[in-house]
Formats: C-alpha cells, structure tokens, sequence
C-alpha cells in the first residue's frame, strides 16, 4: 500500500547522511547519443560542478577540506586553473609552499614570480617549469581522482578582454607561439595517463587579435599533439560571455564538450543553444551569475539576483549534460574567509539539485521542443531569456516529465501530457528543501492540463520543480 507523506515532510537528502552512490571511474567519455557523458563503466555521469578556480594555491590539507565538502554537496566536477595570475587571490602565483609555476623570466634571469606593475616581458618562460610546484599539482589531480571528481582544468587562463590582470594572455603573447606549444606539449605529457582531466580553453576571453590567436593556437596544438597515446582527453572552453564553446569561429572546432557561459544569467538560452548543435556533443551549463556574488555579496555582478538557483536549474533542463555553480567568495580561496562560505544557502540549493538529478533518468531527458521532442509548455511558459521562463524536459518514451517554474512565475500555465506513456503522478519538488508535495494521480495523458505552483516554497519563494511520471506499477 502506497503511503502518502504529508506536505514538505518528505525531504530529499541529510546533508548528514547523504549517499551519492559508487563514485566514478574515471575516464568519462561522451555517451552513444553523445549527449551525455559515462564514466570508464559505462555509468552516466552528471557534471555537477563547482567553481574552484584557485584552489591550486591551498595546502593539500585545505584541499581535502574542500574536497570533503564538495562530496557532501554531491558535486562530481570541479573547474580550475593550474596557474594562477588574478591578484584576487591569496599566494598568487605561489602554492602554498611559495613554489612559483616556473623557474625564469623571458630575460633568462630567476623568475621572482612577480606579476603585478611589471611589463609582461618581465615575465615567466613559459618553457621553464619549476618541478616544486607541478609537483603540488600532480598531487592536487591525483586527490581530485580519488574524491571522484572530475577536473576541467585551465593550462593558462587567458583573463577577461585579454588585457587585465586577471589571466595570463599579455604573459602568453609575449612568449610567443612557439613557447606556448611547447608549454602546452610539456603539459600534456605531464598529465597523458590522468583520466580524470578535461582541457579548459580560452578563459573570459574570445575575440582573439592576430598575436593572441598565434599563441592560444600554439597551446592548443601543444596540447592536442605533444603527448599521443596517452588518456584521450575532452576538451571545452569558455569563451567570452554570452558564448557557448562552439561560438569561437576558429578555435569552436576544438571543443568535444561543449559549455554554455552567461554572466548575464540568460542560460537557458545558450543551454538550449549548446545542447542544439549541429554536430552533437554533450552540453552543459559551465558559468552563470554566482552565489553571493550581487549586491548582497561580493558586488561583482548585478544579474547575481538571488535566488541564483534559478540559473542553475534553466541551465540543467536546457542541456542535460549538467551544471557548473559558483560563489563569489569561495572561488579565490583568500585566507581567513572561503571556509565561511562553503555551506551558504546557495551550496545547500546545489546539494539538493545534484541529489533530484542522481534520483531520475536525466540521462535520458530532451528538451522542449529540441532533438525531437514536442514544444512540453504550451501556455504560460513565457520566453527563454525571461525571467519567468519554465524550462522543461521530458523522456521520450513519455515516462518522466520535468519541467522548473521560478520565483518570478505567477499564473497558471499549461503542460501538454500528450506524450506520456499512461496516466501520470504529479509531485512537486521543492529546490529549497528536498521535499515533494504530491499533486494529482493519475492525471489522463490526453492533452494539455493547467498547473499552479502550490504556493511558496519553503524557503519562502515561488519557485518549485513539477515532476510528472507513469510509475512502472500501479499503487496497491
């Protein structure tokens, strides 16, 4: 006999006694549709991620600090840089040990490891690297392999517009094409037998003048080529805003796993963008307005209107492959403050978020009106780059439909249950939670139907996940 819980007293996960299953044997490749990605077992593997882009300048101590927490969280992937250049963070370019990336200048002095004031000519050879230091990055990998996580690293993050602080474009320009393939090939064959990487392109930056183009060239080449017969080894990129990986006219070609970046917050377009490429790769969402990061918080971005869990969600819905999250104040590791901000509210959102995607067959999801499927919102269900928009997903064989209403959706809207397979269960998912609210049993799948979220959730917003199925046997 089938018991039916009270409202919001069936929660999803215990972030004290959470389980996310077997952790992944690394590689991941893409899946036979090539919408996804599976582990070296044939499992699908979600793209949970985490923006972590510093954390090589951490002890290894406070790496397994964070590590453990992001296994509490359930993520699966983290997103970083091996070199560091933005001042926001702390030891930078240093580790923790105050190893520098390399060992001399352009000028064939000792390298003192100083970026900020100096011309980049000043700067580091890019083909002389201080084993101290890689040393500390084969193990940050290696630690990342064991916690199960996959890493989408960055070899030389080139920085917003190419020309601040942030990235190492100006150092990369000034060392030349042939420096960099070389320093790409070096890396490469360093990391040939670690499964568990995916190369980064780009960083912040797409519009490539004529010398900038010369060296990410030069890297890419250095990578792709300098170590065959190694791992194979996906690779992404993140562009400019308002990109998806394959956006790049010359570089977009490269990609194998493509990533959708919206500082805007407008993902569920360039989701759906990425997820309707021509030549198919798995897509997912790599960037978005971060946790803490709007007035409230870091006041880095004022799209970062809370709750940020919003863009999460358009972006998981519109490109099945996964999702990518980050906070403002944890991504630079700075001393005395990113330990602060591990559990916010916004990492509790993901947890539940990585754990309803571990309960269904995302794997087997297609968006609305995309790869095949019917348009699933056919009322109320507003435009992609709105914010009211409904992103919905459903299974093909009509057994699993699931579609995010935001905070700012008001109003009925209608759900075309035409292609379920059978009479359906309604539930209501609520991301601040974990809990389900049941709505109506078996519902005819016979066309249009008119829903309303039940109200406010219980973190005191609007925003609510409806999750339509055809359970495989009848309730007793």
């Amino acid at each position: 006999m089938t018991r039916r819980l009270p409202p919001l007293l069936c929660p999803l996960i215990l972030f004290a006694a959470v389980s996310f299953g077997a952790p992944a044997i690394f590689p991941v490749r893409p899946s036979a549709n090539a919408r996804y990605l599976v582990d070296a077992a044939g499992r699908p593997f979600p793209i949970l991620g985490r923006s972590s882009w510093l954390v090589a300048s951490l002890s290894a101590a406070d790496q397994e600090i964070y590590f453990a927490d992001c296994q509490r969280h359930g993520y699966t992937t983290l997103e970083f840089s091996l070199i560091n250049h933005d001042p926001r963070g702390h030891r930078v370019p240093f580790d923790d040990r105050g190893d520098a990336p390399f060992l001399k200048s352009l000028d064939g002095r000792p390298w003192d490891g100083k970026l900020a004031g100096k011309p980049p000519e000043a700067g580091p050879d890019f083909t002389t690297p201080n084993e101290r230091y890689w040393e500390r990055i084969d193990a940050l990998l290696e630690r990342c392999e064991s916690h199960g996580l996959l890493a989408l690293v960055f070899p030389a993050y080139v920085g917003y517009n190419g020309d601040t602080d942030q990235g190492w474009m100006k150092e990369m320009v000034a060392n030349g094409p042939e420096r960099m393939r070389a320093y790409g090939a070096f890396v490469a064959r360093r990391y040939r037998d670690q499964p568990n990487v995916v190369w980064m392109l780009g960083g912040d930056f797409g519009e490539f003048d004529g010398r900038q183009a010369a060296v990410e060239r030069a890297l890419i080449d250095g990578l792709v080529r300098g170590a065959p017969g190694g791992v194979p080894k996906l690779r992404s990129a993140e562009w400019s805003s308002e990109s998806i990986g394959t956006d790049q006219p010359e570089f977009g070609r490269a990609i194998t796993l493509n990533g959708a970046y919206s500082f805007n917050g407008y993902t569920a377009d360039h989701a759906r963008r990425a997820y309707a490429t021509t030549w198919v790769r798995p897509a997912f969402l790599l960037e978005e307005p971060y946790d803490e990061e709007g007035a409230g918080g870091t006041n880095v971005n004022p799209h970062a209107t809370p709750p940020v869990r919003r863009f999460l969600w358009w972006g998981l819905l519109g490109s099945i492959g996964g999702c990518i999250s980050g906070n403002g104040y944890l991504w630079p590791f700075t001393a005395g403050v990113w330990k602060q901000h591990l559990d916010t509210a916004g990492a509790r959102d993901m947890a539940r978020l990585n754990a309803f995607v571990r309960s269904i067959a995302w794997y087997d999801l297609v968006p609305s009106g995309l790869g095949g499927m019917r348009r699933l919102v056919t009322k109320g269900g507003s435009c992609e780059r709105a914010s009211d928009y409904i992103a919905a997903a459903a299974k093909p064989d009509g057994q699993l439909l699931v579609a995010y209403c935001p905070p700012d959706r008001w109003g009925p809207f209608a759900v075309d249950l035409g292609g379920l397979c059978g009479p359906a269960r309604v539930r209501w998912f609520d991301p601040t939670s974990g809990a389900y609210r049941d709505g109506p049993a078996d519902l005819p799948n016979d066309g249009p139907h008119i829903f309303e979220v039940p109200g406010k959730n219980a973190g005191g917003a609007f925003d609510w996940v409806l999750v339509i199925d055809v359970p495989s046997t009848p309730a007793d």
